[in-house]
C-alpha cells in the first residue's frame, strides 16, 4: 500500500480558520457536558449512549461533534480531519472533560477531588487485563468504525450521524462494558478522572493503551476500505450538508476547499447547505 503525500503547506491552515474558535469551544462545552451528564451518577449504557448522541447532535453543525480525542485523533491520522485541528480538538476535549469533573464536585453530594466518584469505573474482579484491554479495543474501534462512516467519509447524514454514534456506543457498553466497567471509550473521560477523582489510576492505562491502539486499528483499516481524505491528498467533497466543520475541516476559510478569497469557494445552499463554487 502506498504511503499518502502529507500536504504539509496546508498543516497549519486549520489557525486561520475563522470558525476554529467556534469549533474548539464546542468540543469544549459538549464534552463538559458529556462528562457531567454521564459521570454524575452511575450510568448505564443507554443513559451514556443518550448523553453523547444528544450533545453530538447539539455540537454537531458547529464542529462536527467528535466529543471524544480517539475520533479526533483517529480523523486527523486519515486526513478526514486537519491536522493541526484534530490536535486541537483533543486538547480541549480533554480540558473540558476534568472541568466537567471539577464541576460535578460542587454538585454531587460526597463528591470530593482526589477521592473516587460515581464517575470513575474499573473493571469486575475477575476480569484480567487482557480481557479488559481486548475489550476496551475492540469496543473502542467498533465505535470509531461508525464514527467515520457517520461523520467523516458520508457527512451528509445531518441528523442521522448522532444517532449511529449513539447506537454504536449503546451496543459496545451493552456488551462490552460488563468486561470494562462501563468504560465510554474516550480517553478525555479516562484521563479526567484519574486527575480530578484519582481513580482508575491503576487500570487507567490500560484503557488509554487499548483505546490507543484502536485509533492505529481505525486508522489502517480506513486507509483501504474508504481512502484517505483530502488533507493527505484525497479527493476533496464536492458537496456537503452543513458547515465546514462537519467534515472536520477547517469550515469556510479553508484553502483547500477554495475559500479564504483564493478563487472559487462556497456558495449557500438555498435549502440551508453549502456547494463548492
Amino acid at each position: 500500500m502506498r504511503l499518502p503525500n502529507l500536504p504539509h503547506p496546508h498543516l497549519s491552515h486549520a489557525l486561520r480558520d475563522s470558525h476554529l474558535i467556534t469549533a474548539l469551544v464546542a468540543e469544549f462545552l459538549g464534552t463538559l457536558l458529556f462528562q457531567l451528564y454521564s459521570g454524575a451518577v452511575s450510568g448505564g449504557p443507554i443513559e451514556t449512549a443518550a448523553a453523547f448522541a444528544a450533545i453530538m447532535y447539539l455540537t454537531y453543525n458547529l464542529s462536527g461533534g467528535h466529543l471524544n480525542p480517539a475520533v479526533s485523533l483517529a480523523g486527523a491520522g486519515t486526513g478526514h480531519v486537519d491536522f493541526v485541528r484534530g490536535l486541537l480538538y483533543a486538547v480541549v476535549q480533554i480540558l473540558g472533560a476534568i472541568a466537567g469533573g471539577l464541576i460535578q464536585v460542587g454538585l454531587v453530594y460526597d463528591s470530593t477531588i482526589g477521592h473516587p466518584s460515581q464517575s470513575c469505573f474499573s473493571p469486575p474482579r475477575h476480569v484480567t487485563g487482557p480481557e479488559l484491554w481486548g475489550w476496551e479495543f475492540i469496543s473502542t474501534f467498533f465505535f470509531l468504525a461508525v464514527m467515520y462512516t457517520a461523520v467523516f467519509v458520508t457527512p451528509g447524514q445531518g441528523t442521522a450521524a448522532p444517532l449511529a454514534a449513539g447506537l454504536a456506543l449503546l451496543a459496545a457498553l451493552s456488551t462490552g462494558g460488563f468486561y470494562t466497567g462501563g468504560s465510554p471509550l474516550n480517553p478525555a473521560r479516562v484521563i479526567a478522572n484519574m486527575i480530578v477523582y484519582r481513580c482508575n489510576i491503576s487500570w487507567g492505562w490500560s484503557y488509554l493503551l487499548a483505546q490507543l491502539a484502536a485509533i492505529g486499528a481505525a486508522v489502517a483499516w480506513v486507509w483501504p476500505v474508504h481512502g484517505l481524505g483530502m488533507y493527505m491528498g484525497g479527493p476533496r467533497p464536492d458537496a456537503f450538508t452543513g458547515t465546514g466543520s462537519q467534515l472536520g475541516s477547517t469550515g469556510l476559510a479553508d484553502p483547500l476547499l477554495g475559500g479564504g478569497g483564493r478563487g472559487g469557494g462556497v456558495t449557500a445552499d438555498p435549502a440551508g447547505g453549502s456547494a463548492y463554487a
